[in-house]
């Protein structure tokens, strides 16, 4: 990619980009199902719309809270993992969320390692295949559905995981097929020396009238440098059931962004739960369309901005269809110099009647220099709908310090308790019990003063 007309310099975007397309082109050949025409398509799609777009700048109104030039700026290694990571596997075994005996994939820095893997637990009805080896088995199933949902050129980061996508997975469950325990997905990265990008491709299909939870885990080593770039896809059938959980407890110096889009088809139901713990800067796009009668989501996160960390969440529910419900409610806490963004938007279209949408956002600040701006919004195009939103900022409440503190609780320890009461509101969302303690525990680990919760909630 020269530089522009007459000689003159490349800028630093330009330089950006020319970047990414060089690499796309050094590795396209290595990348799996490059030898099938249609996925070919798709991720020369990503490469051309990020290559005429670059990465996103804060005059963009969807990124107008948050400045990726960070990213921009750094020179991820894109070259194809290494795959002798079992070492570092070992090394971080102790980093693994304790599943038990739940069906669970792992990935090490872009690579599946099948010694901490288990889907042999798996019941009939239910495939969870490595994203490489399903295109390879089965690329039929993937042709017109990976990229269908999430469209390749829908934002720069998006474009990007179309094109170098190369690790993930897909899990398919058949009709009727009701699956009790969670699946588990776990990313860990930042093992390798160099600063390297991942782009984790995942897709969920719930045929009619079957039922599953899946949980993704994003987990990091230290204060490694990395960029994880995910996106997920989600399918719901008629009548069907998917949970989906995700955990982000990336490194102190990772970058994390992900977009996960859902559709559901009629009388389909989808429950979001997210927690974003980790990352120096990270990004939750959610998407959910409901685009046939007596479809219903609901969407739950917490996020967690401390010391200098970034986090975003934006959500997006398009209410296609009538008679159709969806309820979001997300908390976040923001301490010392963090910063939290939540724009959530419901969008109703005229024919979507007797639509039902409610939306909450809560938010707490812990220090004088945390920040958190949100932005609740409903377009509505229907007469007779039944909507609300509301979003608050605030600080802990003085009475119940001051009630703790009489009652011979230390100061910091008054603070932490009424911090973890404000954030287990949303850990008691999680339906499934077997998943709410653990990821509650995590949860209280990451607060200010979190270690000496941890001994007085035992």
């Amino acid at each position: 990619m020269g530089s522009r007309g007459g000689g003159q310099r490349m800028s630093g975007g330009d330089l950006s980009i020319a970047r990414y397309v060089e690499a796309f082109a050094a590795r396209e050949s290595a990348l799996p199902g490059h030898h099938l025409a249609w996925l070919r398509g798709v991720r020369r799609t990503g490469i051309d719309a990020f290559a005429r777009t670059g990465f996103p700048t804060p005059r963009n109104e969807h990124w107008k809270y948050t400045n990726v030039s960070p990213i921009e700026k750094r020179a991820f290694d894109l070259a194809v993992p290494s795959s002798g990571t079992v070492a570092a596997a070992r090394d971080l075994a102790e980093r693994l969320p304790n599943v038990g005996d739940e069906p669970c994939m792992v990935f090490v820095d872009g690579r599946v390692e099948r010694e901490f893997s288990n889907v042999h637990a798996l019941p009939p009805g239910v495939d969870i295949e490595e994203f490489g080896g399903f295109i390879e088995r089965d690329s039929e199933f993937l042709e017109g559905r990976l990229g269908g949902i999430v469209a390749p050129e829908k934002t720069a980061f998006t474009a990007l995981n179309a094109a170098f996508m190369d690790a993930g997975a897909v899990v398919r469950v058949a009709p009727g097929t009701i699956v009790d325990t969670p699946v588990h997905l776990v990313f860990v990265s930042g093992s390798h020396e160099c600063e390297r990008a991942y782009s984790p491709r995942i897709v969920i299909a719930a045929d009619a009238g079957s039922r599953i939870a899946v949980v993704e885990h994003f987990i990091g080593l230290d204060d490694t440098v990395y960029l994880d770039n995910v996106v997920t896809e989600i399918e719901v059938a008629e009548g069907a059931t998917v949970a989906h959980h995700k955990v982000q407890r990336a490194s102190a110096g990772a970058y994390h962004v992900a977009a996960l889009q859902a559709k559901l088809a009629a009388g389909a139901s989808f429950h979001s739960w997210a927690v974003s713990l980790g990352a120096r800067l990270s990004r939750h796009d959610i998407e959910v369309s409901l685009e046939h009668e007596h479809a219903r989501c609901s969407l739950d996160g917490l996020y967690l901005a401390n010391g200098r960390q970034h986090v975003d969440f934006h959500t997006n529910v398009e209410h296609l269809a009538p008679h159709c419900e969806s309820h979001e409610y997300y908390k976040g806490i923001a301490g010392g110099r963090g910063r939290g963004v939540f724009n959530g938007r419901v969008h109703v279209h005229p024919d979507a009647q007797k639509t039902e949408a409610h939306q909450t956002n809560r938010n707490l600040l812990l220090s004088r220099n945390a920040e958190i701006d949100t932005k609740p919004q409903l377009e509505i195009h229907a007469d007779d709908v039944k909507c609300s939103h509301g979003a608050t900022i605030g600080q802990l409440d003085e009475q119940m310090l001051f009630y703790l503190r009489s009652r011979g609780i230390e100061e910091s320890a008054a603070r932490g308790m009424l911090t973890y009461g404000f954030a287990r509101d949303v850990v008691d969302r999680i339906a499934l019990p077997a998943l709410r303690e653990p990821i509650g525990a995590v949860v209280l680990k990451h607060l200010p003063g979190g270690d000496g919760l941890r001994e007085m909630f035992r």
